[in-house]
């Protein structure tokens, strides 16, 4: 979904404690489909996200709508690539953020996205474009600590049956010793149609015993 010409926000001064979203992902509409596969997996660990496309609201005004979302958030993750940078939308609800005192989370472009104005942003995800896994785990690995998800359940969809299953969360510990070793996570059995399945240890996503084989996640 494209949205209009960004509006200046203006909104009242305090918010509340209650937050119905642990996170808002900021974004230029280019980049739908990385934002929307970080959308899927948080929302498989559990973690409540708030992406533009999929909270759409008829007859509202844009900007009153963003505005409410900013403030019902906890983090707002900000995906500065090229695009992003470039987004007049994105560039409002950074300023926003930060006026309401929200704690950000930037997702950067590596190759040469300058960031005027922002320097006091926290130390970046750094991203590339053809490698989206690494920054993907970084930003999960960040998300993890800050909102304790140390242990839990992770649902699954199994790749060959499309079927759902939940499997235990992997420890931190081990999601780091896959990263750092090229190793998929687990060896899952699929209860619909019993297929071998593994984890990515970078997106948390399933991977089949197929697509398993030769592969390397962190060139």
């Amino acid at each position: 979904m494209v949205r209009g010409p960004a509006p200046t926000l203006s909104f009242p001064q305090g918010e509340g404690e209650s937050y119905p979203f642990h996170v808002y992902l900021s974004h230029a509409h280019e980049d739908f489909l990385l934002v929307d596969r970080v959308w899927r997996v948080l929302d498989r660990l559990g973690l409540r996200a708030y992406m533009y496309e999929h909270f759409p609201h008829p007859g509202r005004p844009q900007g009153a709508v963003v505005l409410q979302a900013l403030r019902d958030s906890h983090h707002i993750v900000a995906f500065l690539t090229e695009a992003g940078n470039g987004s007049a939308w994105v560039h409002q609800e950074l300023g926003a953020a930060m006026a309401l005192g929200k704690y950000l989370l930037p997702v950067i472009q590596g190759s040469g996205v300058q960031l005027s104005g922002f320097a006091e942003l926290r130390q970046p995800v750094l991203y590339e474009p053809r490698h989206p896994e690494v920054a993907i785990g970084r930003l999960l690995w960040l998300l993890r600590v800050d909102f304790e998800l140390f242990d839990g359940a992770l649902s699954v969809q199994c790749p060959s049956c499309q079927g759902h299953f939940s499997v235990p969360l992997p420890a931190l510990h081990l999601v780091r010793q896959a990263m750092d070793t090229d190793r998929l996570l687990g060896r899952y059995g699929c209860p619909g149609c019993a297929s071998a399945v593994h984890l990515s240890p970078w997106t948390l996503e399933p991977v089949s015993e197929q697509m398993a084989l030769g592969r390397a996640w962190a060139e």
